[in-house]
């Protein structure tokens, strides 16, 4: 795993209105914590770090006034829009400690139960594992081709590279194949129990005991 290089600067104002002034500067502010040590203030270069984070980095190596560190990408927090970082937590971790941390599911293939009529549902867009900072995985990107309509992807099923372990229990599913017909037969159960639990159209005056209920009173 490829570690980013960045540069950063002390911060000594935090709250809203300090982190919008660094924004508007093309800084990012950030929190770097962990390891039992002071939690620490500091501001990156936002465009260094929508790059790192465009070619899927994990952890950074931040130099702050000529000292280096090692952090793990803990958070990453988006605008309104969900395109632009606002905000960056960072953990302190040994390059040779285990961490858990949650990697993405890309499927590959079309499943043969598409062909046959069923409709492929992803139950899991990414997945806990645990392995040392330097093996963690990027993308996983299990093969789902040979997938019958009835089929499941389990979580035991994942080819995981050595050293990693998935935190989740391995009979979860990931995937599934469905038949149409069972996927129109729970939307109209669905829709039943919908029609069953709306309250009865109340029909002439209401007393003002019942108003008094209504707003709980």
């Amino acid at each position: 795993m490829e570690t980013t290089t960045l540069t950063g600067e002390n911060r000594n104002s935090v709250g809203t209105r300090a982190s919008r002034a660094l924004r508007e500067r093309g800084k990012l502010p950030a929190v770097i914590y962990g390891h039992g040590e002071t939690p620490e203030s500091v501001a990156l270069i936002l465009h260094d770090v929508v790059v790192a984070l465009s070619h899927g980095a994990r952890t950074l190596e931040v130099d702050v006034n000529g000292k280096s560190g090692q952090y793990l990408i803990k958070e990453v927090q988006y605008d309104y829009m969900n395109h632009t970082p606002i905000h960056l937590d960072l953990t302190r971790v040994d390059l040779h400690e285990r961490v858990k941390v949650r990697v993405g599911i890309e499927l590959r293939g079309v499943p043969k139960g598409v062909s046959e009529g069923g409709t492929l549902d992803l139950h899991m867009a990414d997945l806990e594992v645990e392995c040392l900072v330097s093996q963690i995985p990027e993308t996983l990107h299990p093969l789902v081709v040979d997938l019958g309509v009835g089929d499941s992807l389990l979580v035991k099923d994942l080819e995981l590279p050595d050293g990693v372990t998935a935190s989740s229990d391995g009979d979860e599913r990931v995937a599934t194949v469905r038949a149409v017909m069972e996927m129109e037969e729970e939307a109209e159960a669905s829709e039943e129990v919908e029609g069953d639990s709306a309250e009865p159209e109340r029909i002439g005056r209401v007393r003002k005991d019942d108003d008094a209920k209504e707003d709980g009173k």
